[in-house]
């Protein structure tokens, strides 16, 4: 099962790479996804949204991922956007009447404007918002991240449980492989995605992964207790990540073409 589900879903991990995308510094690119996702929300034209999704696609050929990246890793997630364009379309039914095709004489099936400019609208939101925000994993180095928001001001207890977090997802998901591994040479089928193998896999591999995580929580906690974490109100670094002015410069001017572009192609066009 776990397998199966890892080959359904992307993974969330940084893709090492040495483009303009992964050379630019955290806080800049964290602040440009914000502006991205306000402006993927404010503005509500289809044109607007089909524009964003290019500049994405731009980007994701800045950072060396390219196409088949984009497609390979997230084909889930556009088909889900696709099926939600679909039920806008079955169930939105206002506007103008732009095709119309009767199944067996009784079943008519019918695209209406309202409906299909609401469900490009919601399907591409969806999209931007889920592909930009994997582009900018994909690229961001989680120790580079959390190292600039703490140098930034933020406490670095919450640096270190953020950064703590992330290193953990490889190791809990190593321990699930070999948990998955040991329980299926006792006997235990783990294979398929039904209801009683559901169960199953709770059972036997979220149970053990649970008892092996509090353990590894529990040593965690020891050692930082020995070492008088939390004892001094400030921290110091081994490097400094100092934001270059081009980098600032590219946030603003990237952030008026963002919303300027949007405002002009929803309000005034």
């Amino acid at each position: 099962m776990a397998k199966n589900l890892k080959n359904l879903f992307p993974g969330l991990a940084y893709v090492h790479g040495d483009t303009v995308v992964h050379r630019m510094h955290p806080l800049p690119k964290l602040l440009l996804l914000i502006t991205y996702s306000v402006s993927v929300i404010v503005f509500s034209r289809v044109i607007v949204a089909v524009a964003l999704f290019l500049v994405l696609l731009l980007f994701y050929g800045f950072s060396g991922l390219g196409p088949g990246f984009f497609l390979r890793k997230l084909r889930v997630i556009m088909i889900f956007g696709l099926m939600m364009l679909l039920v806008q379309i079955i169930s939105v039914q206002q506007g103008q009447l732009l095709f119309e095709y009767t199944l067996f004489n009784s079943i008519s099936l019918q695209i209406w404007s309202a409906g299909l400019a609401a469900g490009l609208i919601m399907m591409l939101r969806f999209i931007n918002i889920i592909v930009s925000s994997y582009l900018f994993v994909s690229t961001t180095d989680p120790n580079k991240l959390v190292y600039a928001l703490m140098q930034a001001g933020l406490p670095y207890r919450y640096g270190f449980m953020l950064i703590t977090s992330l290193r953990f997802i490889p190791v809990f998901s190593q321990d699930l492989a070999i948990i998955r591994n040991a329980q299926m040479a006792k006997g235990i089928d783990l294979e398929g995605v039904s209801p009683g193998k559901v169960i199953v896999s709770v059972k036997y591999l979220l149970t053990p992964l649970v008892i092996c995580a509090l353990n590894k929580v529990d040593c965690l906690a020891i050692s930082m207790e020995s070492r008088a974490f939390g004892l001094h109100p400030g921290r110091s670094y081994l490097y400094e990540q100092a934001v270059d002015l081009k980098e600032w410069l590219f946030l603003a001017v990237s952030t008026v073409l963002l919303l300027g572009g949007g405002f002009y192609l929803t309000y005034i066009t």
